[in-house]
């Protein structure tokens, strides 16, 4: 009976490491294509490259800004500016930050984990759970 035991236990364990590796911080990955001149000009043309872009411009149009306003104010700017601009939308994440399916994350990690226990016979969280004879 003790070989069983120690076999649940090891599963368990290997179970609560995978859910653990779950929710292991990642970023997310955004590849794009530029123009490779706008790549070798500098951060003022690399700026006006992101401008053209469709969505780009959409989004501007959706916050109340033109998008030819939008380059005006980069051609007004300086190149250590633009470098400093580009600089800042290089550190931002391409996708929102995510709190609430973090969140969520967290909570069904807890519950499988409390589950498990449950199962095991370690805790008495849920009366739904059948217990094992220990």
């Amino acid at each position: 009976m003790g070989g069983r035991k120690s076999w649940k236990q090891a599963t368990a364990l290997v179970v609560i490491f995978a859910f653990l590796s779950l929710f292991l911080p990642t970023s997310p990955a955004v590849a794009g294509w530029i123009p490779t001149r706008a790549a070798a000009e500098g951060p003022k043309a690399r700026i006006l490259s992101l401008l053209e872009r469709d969505e780009i411009a959409a989004g501007l149009r959706e916050l109340g800004v033109s998008p030819e306003e939008a380059k005006r104010r980069v051609a007004g700017m300086t190149e250590a500016e633009a470098k400093l601009a580009l600089d800042k939308l290089d550190s931002l994440p391409a996708a929102g930050d995510g709190g609430v399916g973090v969140i969520i994350g967290a909570l069904l990690f807890v519950f499988i984990v409390l589950l498990i226990t449950d199962i095991l016979g370690l805790t008495r969280v849920f009366p739904f759970v059948k217990k094992t004879v220990r």
